[in-house]
């Protein structure tokens, strides 16, 4: 045991306590609810769902011109990018939705 104790102080081990971050919620609570009314949580679901359904139907509509048109790369490349950004602004939408159900009182 002594040997042990030589050892550590010889390669400098130090032997510390390790507390977890001490966190109030209070205020990151108290963001979340000026932040996050129901007023700006229905606009921005709204513009998250009704902007990602018509980014779908955009671009199914560029996608259709470009089969029409296969030598326009313009309609190819639209289309491609509303038709990957739809599913984050309709799961982005329908989590402000959420939003808006948990902050009734």
């Amino acid at each position: 045991m002594l040997k042990a104790m030589v050892v550590k102080h010889q390669l400098g081990f130090q032997e510390t306590a390790i507390t977890p971050p001490v966190h109030t919620d209070q205020g990151r609570s108290a963001l979340r609810r000026s932040i996050l009314r129901p007023l700006p949580c229905s606009i921005l679901a709204a513009t998250g769902i009704f902007g990602g359904l018509a980014a779908l139907f955009v671009g199914l509509l560029c996608i259709i011109l470009h089969a029409l048109i296969p030598a326009d790369v313009t309609f190819s490349r639209v289309g491609t990018v509303l038709l990957i950004i739809a599913i984050p602004m309709i799961l982005v939408g329908s989590v402000f939705l959420d939003e808006i159900e948990a902050n009734k009182c």
